[in-house]
């Protein structure tokens, strides 16, 4: 059973209880803050795993694929805030790329009432309807992010060696996603067998290796489509698809819509 204390589209806290909480890859236009309250859950971030318990922040900036699993955790309790680019100026946009580098930000534990006052005093102003909503949300997000840059402690993520070369699987796709790549051809590059690599791959990453394949294809799709530069069979071809009818039904697969119906909507 999951339950939300609180939700709308900035701001969510939610409370899961006898069940495993898994989200799938994705990314968004925005960035996020993620704030584990209690449990464990392991974050996926493009081609890296951090593993976060209870008092840790994790930063996404936007267009960043990100998928979380807590695992074998059945309880656990977060707080996820969106924010937006329009709270930074020129004086305040070093925080992102702090923020940004850092990913998983350690806070001292007798820190964090700091921060969770801050999250609270975010949840009220939510709640409230008058003429200086929108900017009290803007202050208290900048304020928080501010405070764990400040407060932020370092600590080193411990990664067994076998789990560095499913990450070094994971950076290989991601350079050469292009290329006709298949779980033989990585079993043959990285000199493993194919249900080996499968299965480690499988449990590192949170995902099978194809499928991991498809979601690198498909984001750099997306972004070509953007750029408003190629043809969609260029685009095809660009991203690893011998097939642009293929193309097209795995991007519609993913985004809910074909390539060419994403790219008029892009003109509109």
């Amino acid at each position: 059973m999951g339950n939300y204390t609180y939700k709308n589209p900035m701001i969510s806290h939610e409370k899961v209880i006898d069940r495993r909480k898994i989200t799938p890859m994705h990314y968004h236009d925005e960035h996020e803050l993620y704030y584990l309250i209690n449990g464990k859950m392991t974050y996926y971030v493009e081609d890296k795993i951090y593993h976060m318990k209870k008092g840790d922040f994790i930063f996404i900036p936007k267009e960043v694929r990100h998928k979380t699993d807590s695992e074998d955790c059945m309880v656990s309790e977060r707080m996820l805030v969106t924010i937006t680019d329009d709270i930074f100026d020129d004086k305040t946009r070093f925080v992102l790329d702090e923020l940004g580098r850092r990913k998983i930000i350690y806070i001292p534990q007798n820190s964090l009432y700091e921060i969770e006052e801050l999250f609270h005093k975010l949840e009220q102003e939510y709640c409230k309807e008058d003429n200086y909503k929108t900017e009290m949300i803007k202050l208290y997000s900048l304020e928080i992010l501010i405070q764990l840059c400040r407060l932020k402690r370092g600590e080193t993520e411990k990664l067994s060696d076998s789990d560095k070369i499913m990450i070094s699987v994971a950076e290989y796709i991601g350079e050469n996603f292009s290329q006709n790549l298949s779980l033989k051809s990585l079993s043959g590059h990285f000199a493993m067998s194919e249900s080996h690599l499968s299965r480690k791959f499988k449990k590192v990453m949170g995902m099978g290796i194809n499928e991991y394949i498809t979601s690198v294809r498909i984001k750099h799709a997306e972004k070509l489509l953007h750029e408003k530069t190629y043809r969609l069979i260029e685009i095809s071809e660009k991203c690893g698809f011998n097939d642009s009818n293929y193309f097209s039904s795995v991007f519609k697969s993913i985004k809910g819509v074909t390539p060419y119906k994403y790219l008029q909507g892009l003109k509109n």
